[in-house]
């Protein structure tokens, strides 16, 4: 509950800043946290966007040389006699003349199981007699050349050493149960054959040696002496797995063993391909970046990258081992060309999970990192990220803690999904484009978080008055007047006011009569189908219902919010419904069997407007010698046999749309001033000839009554009633006429007729 009091005294704003800089201070807390969730979340989306984008634009100078279903079906199955792979390394450096040979493959063991047949054969034969006869020694001759032949080690050794673009691959083991079997004096040795392969040019070695931010390796498993001399160029090919889902995102370029650092396979055969060294540059953070040539590498200050994947699985043209073996593949698809050879069989693939794919052979990893040199494509986070990741989760925390209250609901939810799908693909241009990983995760939830706390404080505190509005007010308002309140609750004033507006009483001729004839269910269905027909009509024009009373309905226009033409709006709302009424009296008489006809009275003048009642139960009403004229004018239709009246006030407001004819000036029950009535005749441009003429000979006869012109006024009255025979106010005046005829008024009468009931 305090929680809930303290949140409602918030302001947006608040709200806002306290959820930005929590999301902020979480960022700043997390950043390098590999185990973080909005982290790995993040990494999660950076994936999803690699994989989805397909094939991007790639370097043509990468290609595989792959150990793959037709090499297997030609030489059998891997591992091969190593005279193949010297094979292939032969066609490579003489017929394709390609630029660098990488493997991705570690031949640790020799491949001389066929050798030693041969050596065995050899040497039992040495020792039978026959061998010194000249037959025999022709005969050990051929052995000798057959177990030449049959190694494969000695063969590929030679094609290394004629071959000085080729970058024999290796792996580093560190831990314990990789290593723990081996002897001291082998892994020193290991490590001694492997110092050939150090990187010599190191600028700022004291601050890389002492911040230790490059992984330090222990033992270096390398391909056997036999093929590997002293002048072989080495480079390792392990791959960085996250330990979090174990996908390769990242690639180290250098490692260290001893005190020497080392070059990956792939920086390896970049500085091959660029025929030149390698140097490092370090500062007091670590590596700065790494040289080949004029080609400069900027890696974390670990030494490693972020790979932009290009593509999915044979990105790069694969090529099959006995195809380049047999010369089978176009000199220019190869030649100058940095060939990766790895396996790619199903079944002895080395696999990966990758951004882009859960199976991906380790080799097209490395392809992936020698293009990322080559483009200088590959993800850079720095400084820069960061400081771009915690200012859009400000602004844009600010934009919804500043818009989102101002404006309606479902612009502010709008305007969320706009600024989070335009966010998203900017996202992705960054990554794309920019080569950049701000933070989309850190944002998106900001976003969320933000736009959610400030609509809740909306609903629970700023959307209160709204909801008042909405739920006091629609039972009587329109929906245009209420959705107007609800934006402006201000123009509300609750309580009394004092206004100028025209209020309207309708009811319904011989409603008594017409109950008698019907069942209480079939009478409130009727009223209930009537009442609606009304008010629908009443709140098109932006009239307020005050309340039904039975059928009576009493409503009032310019209140709660003031339009000037509330009299003319009111005396259009009596035709129009006079004229509904006119269309829906024959289906009510066929239904029910009853004539429905209604009468209404108008008056425009100063009334209290406002919500009235007790605390707990109230009405927005009206009150006022002006509502209880309107009231008296429905009652006083009954006189004068009309349907519409109104009284001078709102004729004098609406005259210019409305055509009125003047009725009589009268005295109602309860209000002691005379007042000049009019019935509400049609649109102005909507009299008719006939009307016209009759009202004009109405007029001259009502003159003469007020002159007490008794036979003049009737024979003008009965003229009216040849033109128009249904005008009520004409057969009224004819048969006062007569009654003051019979008996006269006062001598001081003042012309103004006094009502005796409402």
């Amino acid at each position: 509950m305090k929680f809930i009091k303290k949140f409602l005294r918030m302001t947006p704003n608040k709200i806002s800043g306290i959820m930005t800089t929590g999301m902020i201070v979480l960022y700043l807390l997390n950043i390098g946290d590999t185990t973080s969730f909005l982290n790995m979340m993040d990494k999660k989306w950076i994936d999803l966007i690699q994989k989805g984008r397909g094939t991007i634009e790639h370097s043509d100078q990468i290609v595989v040389a792959a150990v793959d279903s037709p090499s297997i079906d030609k030489y059998g199955r891997w591992p091969w006699s190593r005279k193949y792979i010297g094979l292939m390394i032969q066609s490579l450096n003489e017929y394709y003349q390609a630029s660098t040979i990488g493997f991705d493959i570690v031949f640790s063991e020799p491949n001389d199981a066929d050798v030693n047949v041969a050596h065995n054969v050899r040497t039992q034969f040495e020792k039978n007699p026959l061998s010194q006869t000249f037959a025999g020694q022709d005969y050990l001759k051929k052995l000798q050349s057959y177990e030449y032949e049959l190694d494969g080690d000695l063969f590929m050794g030679q094609q290394v050493a004629k071959a000085p673009g080729t970058v024999l691959g290796y792996v580093f083991m560190s831990y314990n149960e990789e290593i723990g079997h081996i002897p001291t004096e082998e892994i020193i040795a290991q490590q001694q054959r492997l110092q050939g392969s150090a990187i010599s040019v190191i600028q700022g070695f004291e601050w890389l040696d002492q911040l230790s931010v490059v992984p330090e390796e222990i033992y270096p498993e390398m391909t056997i002496p036999q093929i590997a001399s002293e002048n072989t160029q080495f480079g390792f090919f392990n791959v960085d797995i996250d330990s979090e889902d174990g996908v390769v995102r990242r690639l180290h370029l250098i490692r260290k063993a001893g005190n020497k650092y080392y070059p990956s396979l792939s920086l390896k055969m970049l500085a091959n391909h660029l025929k030149s060294s390698i140097r490092i540059n370090a500062e007091e953070f670590g590596v700065s970046s790494i040289v080949v040539g004029d080609l400069v590498i900027y890696p974390d200050p670990d030494g490693s990258i972020l790979l932009n994947y290009k593509g999915p699985a044979t990105t790069f043209p694969h090529y099959s081992i006995v195809d380049i073996i047999e010369h089978k593949i176009p000199i220019e698809k190869l030649r100058g060309k940095m060939v990766l050879v790895g396996v790619t069989e199903v079944g002895i693939l080395d696999l990966r999970v990758t951004p882009v794919s859960e199976a991906y052979a380790g080799v097209e990893v490395h392809a992936n990192a020698l293009d990322n040199f080559l483009s200088g494509t590959y993800f850079q986070l720095g400084l820069f990220n960061h400081l771009y990741t915690l200012l859009v989760i400000l602004a844009l925390g600010g934009i919804f803690g500043l818009v989102f209250p101002r404006i309606k609901l479902i612009y502010g939810l709008g305007m969320f999904f706009f600024l989070l799908i335009s966010y998203t693909y900017f996202h992705q241009y960054c990554v794309n484009y920019w080569l950049n990983w701000p933070s989309y995760v850190y944002v998106a939830v900001d976003m969320v978080l933000v736009a959610a706390g400030v609509t809740q404080y909306m609903f629970f505190v700023s959307d209160k008055d709204k909801r008042f509005i909405k739920g006091a007010f629609q039972q009587y308002l329109s929906p245009t007047v209420i959705h107007t309140l609800m934006d402006n609750p201000k123009a509300l004033s609750l309580g009394g006011e004092e206004k100028i507006l025209t209020a309207m009483f309708s009811d319904v001729a011989g409603f008594s009569t017409i109950s008698e004839k019907l069942t209480p269910n079939e009478l409130v269905h009727l009223l209930n189908e009537y009442l609606t027909e009304m008010t629908d009509i009443i709140m098109k024009y932006d009239g307020t219902v005050d309340k039904f009373e039975g059928d009576a309905i009493i409503a009032f226009f310019g209140a709660p919010l003031p339009f000037e033409d509330h009299a003319t709006r009111a005396a259009l709302v009596t035709l129009e419904m006079e004229s509904r009424v006119a269309e829906l009296r024959p289906k009510w008489k066929e239904e029910w069997g009853v004539h429905i006809a209604q009468r209404i009275g108008l008056n425009t003048g100063r009334m209290v407007v406002g919500n009235m009642g007790s605390k707990n139960r109230f009405d927005y009403t009206i009150m006022g010698n002006s509502v209880n004229l309107a009231a008296r004018l429905e009652g006083t239709n009954k006189v004068y046999k009309s349907t519409l009246m109104m009284s001078e006030m709102t004729y004098e407001k609406c005259r210019d749309t409305i055509v009125g004819r003047e009725l009589d000036l009268i005295r109602v029950i309860g209000i002691n001033q005379p007042v000049r009535i009019y019935e509400i005749i049609c649109r102005v441009g909507d009299l008719t000839a006939q009307q016209e003429q009759g009202f004009k000979l109405f007029a001259e006869g009502l003159e003469c009554y007020r002159q007490c012109q008794w036979e003049q006024g009737i024979a003008k009255f009965e003229e009216v009633l040849k033109i128009l025979p249904q005008d009520g106010p004409s057969g009224v005046f004819i048969e006062r006429c007569h009654n003051f005829m019979r008996t006269p008024p006062p001598a001081d009468w003042d012309k103004v007729y006094t009502a005796t009931s409402k």
